[in-house]
């Protein structure tokens, strides 16, 4: 690519982020209330998923705080593969903490001897999403900022 075609393509590419960010802009002021209707409907139907039970609501807590330590540590990897191995282990270990693996013979007697009720099937998914949302919501943007930091280092020489 020519030192011109180069020039061409970073206009292209500038324009091509202004249209969106407008076109965001546009759609946020559109259905900025039927966004937030829906965010607030998430938020309510989360809290209403919340375990009763004080063991099960603790190892909810844990899983929360260990997703958001799992983005920060695999961020630090600086690297999209290490977001991938956390957004497999993240959910897989909390699959495999409530449901153990029966094929293999493997059942969760772990959460018995803790004295935590067994979560139901559909709350252990919720909660493998919601997690798996957190890391994400920590890993792209402490990965953008290394990437920035990155750039900025280079072109001060």
């Amino acid at each position: 690519m020519t030192q011109a075609e180069a020039g061409a393509f970073k206009i292209l590419k500038g324009l091509g982020i202004a249209i969106v960010i407008v076109v965001s802009l546009v759609l946020i002021a559109v259905y900025w209330q039927p966004v937030l209707s829906t965010i607030v409907d998430v938020w309510n139907y989360l809290i209403d998923r919340i375990p009763t039970d004080g063991g099960q609501r603790t190892a909810v807590l844990v899983y929360m705080i260990a997703a958001v330590v799992m983005g920060v540590l695999f961020s630090q990897a600086g690297h999209f593969t290490a977001y991938g191995i956390a957004m497999g282990l993240v959910p897989l270990l909390w699959v495999l903490f409530w449901e153990g693996f029966p094929p293999l013979g493997l059942h969760p007697v772990w959460t018995s001897n803790m004295g935590v009720a067994h979560l139901r099937p559909s709350q252990v998914a919720l909660w493998a999403v919601v997690a798996a949302v957190l890391t994400t919501l920590v890993f792209v943007p402490l990965e953008m900022r290394e990437k920035w930091q990155r750039r900025r280092r280079s072109r001060r020489g």
